[in-house]
C-alpha cells in the first residue's frame, strides 16, 4: 500500500510505500513491453522501427511532463534513454523474425 506522506510516521512506512511505487513502475514497464511488441507488428521497415522523429518528440514530451511534475528532466531523460534503447532492440529483433 502506498501510504500518503502525511501518514508516514516512520522509516518503515516510507520504505513500504517506495517498494509499492517501484512495483507499480515495473508493472507498467511490463505493460509497455506488450504495447511495443504489438507496435512492431505494424511496422514494415527498420526505419519505422527506428522512428527518429518519434523518439525526438517523446523526449520533448517527457521533459515537459517532468518539468510540470517538478522532477529533473535529466533524470527522466536518462531513464527513457535506457527504456527506448531496450525496446528498440526488442522491436528490431521482432521485425527481423517477421521478415
Amino acid at each position: 500500500m502506498i501510504r500518503p506522506l502525511e501518514y508516514c510516521d516512520n522509516l518503515s512506512h516510507v520504505r513500504s510505500s517506495i517498494d509499492c511505487i517501484d512495483y507499480r513502475i515495473i508493472e507498467l514497464i511490463a505493460q509497455r513491453a506488450k504495447y511495443v511488441q504489438q507496435a512492431a507488428q505494424y511496422k514494415s521497415s527498420l526505419e519505422e522501427v527506428k522512428a527518429d522523429q518519434r523518439v525526438i518528440n517523446m523526449f520533448e514530451q517527457r521533459s515537459e511532463w517532468a518539468n510540470s511534475l517538478h522532477i529533473e528532466a535529466t533524470l527522466v531523460e536518462n531513464i527513457f534513454q535506457t527504456i527506448i534503447k531496450h525496446f528498440f532492440n526488442l522491436e528490431t529483433e521482432i521485425f527481423h523474425e517477421q521478415s
